[in-house]
């Protein structure tokens, strides 16, 4: 990894599969088709290996299935089965806001619930504490406080499940809110823009990824609709690993919007690698 960052394009980048969600109806073998052809848009230009797969490769490939390919698949479905028009579009609008509003009346009830808890741990905790400074609890109390403390346990097992069911809301509620702005637009509807849900993936709807931390370097890659996406996401993040930055050309593989057609890369994208590979 430093060698790359300090000596890039010396040596290829190994990357190798992590985490693979079947849910995006993918094979392997297929996804890795994508990765070869996506290095290849980058190697082809300079006639270099830049990267190679390897089952150990450090750079990992995360395929993680969440609300942001639930709601392409959303909007794939109504493409293939209903006509858009705004009947339809406030039919979704119907179930968006219909979940939106159990969503807060279930995070109410989450948030007193665990309140309450909270008071009861915290009582519970000096308690505790009382009777250690006293050398120990009579054994009446004593009993009193193993009830208590198997109760705590319980209502943390409850929580958690609530907790569960509510981080699954967050998910339909941000794919409801992504389908309907996606078919808003195509409707080209003059209507307010459905938010979603803050703090659950990060405000921005992001294909993919590269990430590099302490516990090394990932792709995660999140959205696509067909293998075109796939390949110039998965290409757009290679770029990243390699040390480029976002360019201007809308067209551009590393532009920050993966809405261009090309497959190649566009002058802004060769002047960067040029530019990064000191060529």
């Amino acid at each position: 990894m430093l060698r790359n960052k300090y000596l890039p394009c010396r040596s290829p980048i190994a990357y190798s599969l992590g985490t693979f969600d079947e849910r995006f109806g993918v094979s392997k073998e297929k996804f890795l088709e994508s990765l070869a052809l996506a290095e290849g848009v980058w190697e082809k230009e300079i006639d270099k290996n830049l990267f190679k797969y390897s089952e150990n490769g450090n750079l990992k490939i995360n395929l993680i299935y969440d609300s942001r390919q639930e709601a392409t698949e959303k909007l794939d479905i109504l493409g293939d089965e209903l006509d858009f028009d705004r009947v339809e579009y406030n039919k979704l609008k119907g179930e968006y806001e219909a979940l939106y509003t159990l969503y807060l009346k279930d995070k109410k009830v989450f948030e007193a619930r665990l309140g309450a808890f909270e008071a009861r741990k915290s009582e519970f905790e000096k308690n505790v504490a009382y009777w250690n400074q006293k050398g120990g609890a009579p054994q009446n109390e004593y009993e009193k406080i193993k009830e208590e403390e198997k109760w705590l346990n319980g209502e943390v097992a409850k929580l958690n499940n609530l907790q569960n069911d509510l981080n699954q809301k967050v998910d339909e509620v941000n794919s409801l809110a992504k389908s309907l702005n996606e078919l808003a637009g195509y409707l080209n509807l003059n209507v307010a823009k459905y938010n979603e849900i803050g703090g659950s993936h990060g405000e921005e709807f992001e294909e993919g990824v590269y990430e590099r931390d302490a516990d090394g370097e990932r792709i995660n890659i999140y959205q696509f609709e067909s293998k075109e996406k796939l390949m110039r996401v998965l290409a757009h993040e290679f770029g990243h690993a390699l040390g480029l930055d976002h360019v201007e050309d809308s067209q551009a593989i590393m532009y920050r919007l993966n809405n261009g057609v090309n497959q190649k890369l566009t002058e802004a994208d060769i002047s960067a690698l040029s530019e990064r590979c000191n060529l």
